[in-house]
């Protein structure tokens, strides 16, 4: 038989012990702490629609398919991509705080940032070939513009009626490439605001959904409706999209060249007619043979001017009509499963990077 006073020293410290969570053992004065085998939550990403391939970068690398896990050494800012058969190819910047926090993105707000130097928010994101594109077009039309107006300067020191008319010329030349740059620039801003982004649908410690936009026809049409291929990007067909871009601002700079040509061929018939008319009879034959090699030069370059705008206007259709036969639902990547782990350094100590190819 067990003595009553015993019974109560054993109730005492059952009721009066202090509460161990799972995982935890206690120091020699009482105080919790984390087994040495305890691991903290794991934080897993969906995307919504599922079955995604994800990307991310940072201080470690991971590769894989969601749902997927990301390891508790993963923390801080990460680029991610986000792409897969039916989706729309979107990247952005999330973070990642410690175990226990919420994750959330960080990237791409529709903002100023579209309003930077044209093709850059392109280059920042990833899209080089189309940045590349955008900052060739503004480079170009800002050296044409400095360029006109260095010539325009240099015909206001001339006298003369007919000079103060090649000086307009130019002017209208100089406001022509000034205007076509800004263009490229308001350009450059719509296609990085309407491009496809990831969006945050759920996040707790240890779950992180993000919405991809589908690639679908309608997103597609009215993106290329607005910037030229820019459907052709959201279809994820990145060279074509390049392709169509390109060849509208090349049609576009050719236009204001062929208008510039066109104009200055205006100022030479008018003076052509002008000397005509004052000319004596010993003159006549030359300044009318002078009048008719101006007024062919003049419908020359109107017709070579009406070349370009058909051909602009023709690209722009045609890049929406690609836009709704183009294909897209893009097959997957027929690639073999590879798995690498690379050694890397915290703020903690060292750590691994997994990354896993499908």
């Amino acid at each position: 038989m067990i003595p009553r006073g015993y019974l109560i020293c054993f109730a005492a410290a059952v009721c009066f012990a202090p509460t161990l969570a799972p995982g935890q053992t206690s120091t020699s004065d009482g105080t919790p702490r984390l087994a040495a085998n305890s691991r903290p939550g794991v934080l897993t990403i969906f995307t919504a629609p599922e079955n995604a391939d994800v990307s991310m970068r940072g201080i470690a690398h991971l590769t894989g398919r969601t749902p997927i896990d990301v390891p508790p050494l993963m923390e801080g800012e990460y680029s991610i991509v986000v792409q897969g058969p039916g989706l729309s190819r979107a990247q952005g910047v999330i973070y990642l705080p410690p175990r226990g926090g919420l994750p959330f993105i960080i990237s791409e707000p529709l903002g100023v940032r579209g309003l930077n130097f044209p093709g850059v928010p392109d280059l920042m994101s990833g899209r080089a070939n189309r940045g590349l594109t955008l900052v060739a077009g503004a480079v170009g039309a800002g050296f044409m513009a400095v360029r006109a107006h260095i010539f325009y300067r240099q015909r206001l020191d001339e006298v003369g009626n007919f000079a103060a008319d090649r000086a307009q010329d130019e002017k209208d030349y100089r406001n022509s490439w000034m205007i076509y740059s800004a263009a490229v620039w308001g350009t450059s801003a719509v296609d990085y605001w309407i491009r496809p982004r990831i969006s945050l649908t759920e996040t707790t410690p240890t779950r992180l959904t993000l919405g991809v936009p589908r690639a679908t026809r309608g997103g597609a049409v009215w993106r290329s409706i607005i910037v030229p291929g820019a459907g052709q990007e959201f279809g994820n067909h990145r060279t074509r999209s390049v392709v169509w871009l390109a060849a509208t601002l090349l049609s576009g700079a050719g236009f204001v060249v062929s208008d510039y040509r066109t104009q200055r061929d205006e100022t030479d018939l008018k003076w052509a007619k002008i000397r005509a008319g004052n000319a004596s009879p010993s003159e006549l034959v030359q300044r009318q043979l002078e009048l008719d090699q101006a007024r062919r030069s003049r419908d020359e370059s109107k017709d070579i001017r009406r070349s370009f705008v058909i051909g602009t206007v023709s690209f722009h259709a045609l890049n929406i009509l690609d836009a709704m036969m183009m294909r897209l639902n893009l097959q997957k990547p027929d690639k073999p499963k590879i798995s690498s782990i690379a050694p890397i350094m915290l703020p903690d100590g060292p750590g691994v990077g997994v990354t896993l190819l499908f």
